[in-house]
């Protein structure tokens, strides 16, 4: 078979734009520093690839739930705080006022910071983190705390003192194996509850002497009692208060627990983060040393097929004209 100059010419410039084309291919390669560019060209890599790229980012969606639960427990811990130290100094001036040297005076000033502490234990309740209120239980969309007309202390439209209260969960995955079980909710031990009952921290219900078990109701209680130098059976109530200030140290204390929970799985996501990261890079990221040297092979191809490229196309007229 003859080969004549035109087919040379073509079969040349054909070679040509191949080599610059894996010229620019390398180029690219090592400009992104990964392996491949498409999926096509290692499919069973890719594959491996994908599947650590939604390993990655479901670990995120789990260190951001993680992240939003300690930013509610850190605003929940500054508000108990608040809360303790209000009950602790309430039972300090419960005593002042019921001691057998206080007099009418006295114990109406205590009342009066009674009732001062009503308002801040209400306030207090109804915290807020973001647009949800930290202590609405199930419910966090709606102030869980408001008195009635008659004054009553309501939790989620009940009365503290006559409702009937049951547990309350507002779960979030954190990488524990979500489970819903056959009655379609989810099984409390798959997931992190984030919730916080108001009507856990403040009490709800009566006891055996017909004493409210709820702080706020508590303290109006006791001031209502010095208020009208009723002392009597004082001595009740300030039992009463000195157990619940003790209960709200308890919940106090507990937050603890849930926040080194919190760290533990934090550290946890941390460690498989960096694990996956580094199988992500084996499968896709392109080692730079060997992607210059495969760069400097192609440039080294195509600088030598313009070379020969000068022996090959033969000179036209115009080359003769100039």
């Amino acid at each position: 078979m003859r080969l004549t100059n035109s087919m040379m010419s073509k079969n040349y410039l054909k070679n040509l734009n191949s080599s610059l084309e894996n010229l620019n291919e390398a180029n690219t390669r090592v400009t992104a520093q990964r392996k491949y560019m498409k999926i096509s060209e290692d499919p069973a890599t890719a594959l491996k690839a994908m599947k650590v790229r939604k390993n990655l980012s479901r670990i995120e969606v789990y260190k951001e739930n993680l992240s939003d639960a300690q930013a509610i427990f850190d605003q929940y811990e500054s508000t108990i705080s608040n809360i303790n130290d209000i009950a602790t100094e309430a039972v300090s001036q419960v005593l002042q006022g019921t001691t057998g040297t206080s007099n009418e005076t006295v114990r109406k000033t205590v009342a009066t910071t009674l009732r001062g502490y009503q308002e801040t234990i209400l306030a207090a309740a109804n915290t807020k983190y973001g647009d949800d209120y930290i202590f609405g239980g199930e419910s966090v969309g709606n102030t869980p705390f408001k008195l009635n007309g008659t004054g009553e202390l309501l939790y989620n439209g009940q009365n503290v003192n006559t409702g009937t209260f049951t547990d309350e969960y507002r779960f979030v995955d954190i990488g524990v194996g979500l489970t819903v079980g056959t009655d379609g909710e989810i099984v409390p031990k798959s997931a992190f509850n984030v919730s916080n009952s108001g009507s856990t921290l403040l009490g709800t219900g009566v006891d055996t002497n017909g004493i409210t078990n709820n702080l706020y109701n508590l303290l109006g209680e006791i001031a209502t009692k010095l208020e009208n130098n009723d002392i009597d059976d004082i001595q009740l109530y300030s039992d009463k208060l000195e157990a619940k200030a003790d209960d709200i140290r308890l919940q106090y204390v507990s937050i603890g627990e849930k926040t080194n929970f919190i760290s533990y799985f934090t550290e946890r996501l941390d460690a498989e983060r960096i694990n996956a990261t580094t199988k992500q890079n084996e499968l896709e990221s392109m080692d730079i040393e060997e992607g210059i040297i495969i760069f400097g092979e192609q440039e080294l191809a195509y600088n030598a097929c313009l070379q020969m490229g000068t022996k090959i196309l033969q000179p036209s007229l115009i080359d003769f004209l100039r």
